[in-house]
């Protein structure tokens, strides 16, 4: 019975009381990141935004300034970083660094704990990569019949393409009808 079922479905039930349960996970890939920067790879979790990429993030909170959102989770990289802080120091909410958001192996219990530590929470943002949130996307019920309408392109692995979308996850539904991406 229970492997027709997404994963995100199973969290709901496992974590959330019949009054309350996260309801929504917006996600964005970080905004646009400066260049030309030196090509060690030791460095590059340190690149910050371009003036582009500042701009982005600042209409990022705008958007998102009255939708609810609590907390928001980034991998420990200076761009998600400066992703997210417009809207976290707008709406005044923690901002958590977690790599375990660009780590497939440890996506599904960080989600598992999301969903428990929000359940009485109405949203959270969880900032990534260009490789990072179409395993997010997966893992919170996208399969591969929605990967185009959701932005998802299949190459050597699952990425995202543009820095322009967000997507928007309603917990309450199941697989590809809650995913709309913006």
């Amino acid at each position: 019975m229970y492997r027709f079922l997404t994963p995100v479905l199973l969290l709901l039930l496992a974590f959330a009381s019949p009054a309350a349960a996260l309801d929504t996970v917006y996600l964005v890939r970080h905004a646009e990141k400066i260049e030309p920067w030196p090509a060690d790879r030791d460095l590059d979790s340190f690149r910050p935004l371009s003036p582009a990429g500042v701009a982005r993030a600042e209409a990022l909170a705008e958007r998102l300034k009255d939708a609810g959102i609590v907390a928001a989770y980034t991998s420990r990289t200076t761009r998600t970083l400066a992703t997210a802080m417009p809207l976290v120091n707008r709406v005044r909410i923690p901002v958590k660094a977690d790599d375990a958001t660009t780590r497939p192996d440890e996506m599904m219990p960080f989600l598992e704990h999301l969903v428990h530590d929000h359940a009485n929470d109405r949203a959270v943002l969880i900032v990534g990569h260009s490789n990072t949130i179409p395993e997010l996307l997966v893992k919170l019920g996208a399969t591969p019949d929605c990967y185009e309408r959701v932005g998802i392109k299949k190459t050597e692995g699952l990425e995202i393409e543009g820095y322009d979308s967000l997507w928007k996850v309603d917990l309450k539904k199941q697989g590809c009808v809650g995913i709309t991406r913006e």
